[in-house]
């Protein structure tokens, strides 16, 4: 039978398989739909940019909508691409890419809520995997995603620390808060970041904001983790 060791690095291989296949998705993305839609609309604002004795009305508002639509679609499959597969973690490493999902993810909302990022000290000797990285990030964003989905905030902070004890990043919000515990138990998003936690061995937990209204989701990776076998 196997131990649980071996169940939980089986299970991160299965994880880093799947994200190999995002990639790759991401990637057809890029290359063959975003491409198409691009020179559709290179087309169309062609068509749209000649004179106006060229064409009658008619056609110039259709091609006008034709634009939006096709910009429109552009935006959405760069953000599907940057959830398939975040480029920044890739470029940056993984506490700019934090930040940077932070800053993107209050521009995307209907109200975008004002930001604020800490990250006491020089973090740049964390001993993770990729994997590991990416499955931090990944429920740094489900975190952020359930903000701008349900919290109505107004400000939201991510605080990274290093200390003796691990890395702890906490996202707070000063929006209405969770209502009961119920609400932990049955929203996936939330099954998934316990789940992506698990496979890490990170302790996750949600706060009600001492004083004022809000929730705090902290995610603490003990030493262990941070450090290879062996120091």
């Amino acid at each position: 039978m196997n131990t649980q060791g071996e169940l939980i690095d089986g299970l991160l291989q299965f994880v880093t398989l799947a994200e190999g296949e995002r990639k790759l998705l991401a990637a057809d993305l890029h290359d063959q739909t975003l491409s198409d839609l691009r020179e559709l609309a290179r087309l169309a604002r062609r068509l749209f940019e000649k004179p106006e004795d060229a064409m009658n009305q008619e056609v110039r508002n259709g091609l006008a909508k034709l634009i939006f639509g096709l910009e429109a679609a552009m935006d959405e499959v760069r953000r599907a691409m940057e959830n398939l597969s975040p480029s920044a973690l890739d470029t940056l490493g993984l506490i700019p890419a934090i930040e940077s999902c932070l800053t993107r993810t209050s521009q995307s909302c209907e109200r975008p809520f004002l930001t604020r990022f800490a990250c006491p000290g020089k973090i740049d000797d964390l001993e993770l995997t990729d994997t590991e990285q990416l499955l931090v990030y990944r429920i740094v964003q489900e975190a952020l995603n359930n903000i701008s989905k349900h919290a109505s905030a107004r400000f939201v902070e991510i605080v990274i620390i290093r200390d003796s004890d691990g890395l702890l990043i906490r996202v707070s919000d000063d929006g209405r808060g969770m209502t009961v515990s119920g609400d932990l138990r049955r929203a996936r998003g939330i099954d998934n970041m316990r789940y992506r936690a698990r496979l890490i061995g990170a302790e996750l937990t949600w706060l009600r904001a001492t004083g004022r209204r809000g929730t705090v989701v902290e995610l603490r990776l003990p030493m262990e983790v941070l450090m290879p076998e062996g120091q």
